[in-house]
Order: C-alpha cells, then structure tokens, then sequence
C-alpha cells in the first residue's frame, strides 16, 4: 500500500464512519444488558455493522497492529471504544494479557473470531481461551444488513449503505468448559451461532 493510498485512507475513513453512523439505522435483537464483562465475538467480515451496535457498550476491541488496524483506532477512538493491539493467537501473548485486563476491569471486549487472516468462517481458539480463563461468556453477534456494499475480501467485509436498516443479533451467552473436549465443544457452538449450516 503507498504513502498516499494509507494517507487517503487515513483521513477518509473517520468522516465516512461518521456520515455511516448518523443515518443507519440499528434495530438490536437479544442485546444483554450493559454490566460486567463480555466478549462480544463476530466475523471479521461484520466488523463494521458490529461496531454500529455495540456504541452502547463501549467494549475494547482486538485490533491487528497493520496500517488498517491504526485507522480503525483513529476512526472510533472518539466514541469511547478501547483497543487491544494485536493477536490472541498465542495465549501469553501481550494482547491475551491486555484482554484478560479489560475483562477483570469489568470492560467488554470484542474479538473477530476468524480474523485476523482468515480463512472465512473458521473459528480460531484466542476467544475460547480467553473465556475459558477469565470466566466471561461468549456473546455471538450475527449482521444482518439491509442495503449494502461487499467488498472482495478474504472476509467479505461488508458496508451497509448510508440510510439503510441494519440488524444486529445476539446469541445466547456461551461458556467455555475446563472440562476435556471444552474447548472443541464452544468451538462448535460459536460457528453454529454465526454459520448454522453454512461453509
């Protein structure tokens, strides 16, 4: 990516997030309720509906250290998000450390659980870990955009369109067991949750 294009994409984005922001409207289904924390779990290819409805929770985000990662710090920092930098793919990484800290502070924490790479739709374990040490649920959220643009991504990123209707679905809470085969069986919940039966 040059110079120019992350400097276009820089100062863009923030007043494109804004105009989104003011004019779709966001109807929530099954939101819980505000108080100790959660981790918000999506696909990477929901992320900016996602965002739309969790304003209300303020939650820290787990975000890549890539130029992309540093816009969307820029572009939500003035809306009270928090941020976590990195990659829960080890468990004693800094970023691991850094979500286990939100969530003890009683701070909500999202995470795309099929990012930050991919492949779309497979769930990776740092969110199963996470819950299973610190004892919060998994709270699966599924987008269901009105009009909207799809980008030709790994992950499909989709934009909903400016005065378009967005739905934002949460699952019911899901807790990881210590027991054997717990994390195999949240896995298996959370894809259900946000794939059913799709590949």
């Amino acid at each position: 990516m040059s110079d120019l294009v992350k400097k276009f994409k820089r100062s863009v984005t923030p007043w494109v997030y804004r105009g989104l922001a003011a004019s779709v409207r966001v109807d929530l289904s099954g939101a819980p309720d505000p108080g100790s924390g959660m981790i918000f779990a999506g696909l990477h290819r929901d992320m900016i509906p996602a965002v739309f409805g969790l304003t209300t929770y303020r939650p820290a985000l787990l975000v890549s250290r890539s130029d992309d990662g540093e816009i969307l710090i820029r572009t939500l920092a003035p809306y009270g998000f928090g941020f976590v930098r990195g990659s829960t793919g080890k468990e004693g990484g800094a970023a691991f450390r850094g979500l286990l800290g939100q969530l003890a502070a009683g701070r909500s924490v999202g995470i795309a659980v099929d990012g930050p790479r991919g492949p779309y739709g497979k769930i990776h374990d740092g969110a199963l870990r996470l819950a299973r040490r610190s004892g919060a649920p998994i709270v699966p959220m599924i987008a269901t955009p009105g009009a909207h643009l799809t980008l030709k991504t790994w992950d499909r990123t989709v934009i909903p369109a400016p005065g378009s209707r967005l739905s934002l679905s949460f699952g019911s809470p899901i807790s990881v067991s210590d027991e054997p085969g717990g994390l195999v069986a949240a896995a298996a919940a959370v894809r259900a949750a946000l794939l059913g039966g799709a590949a």
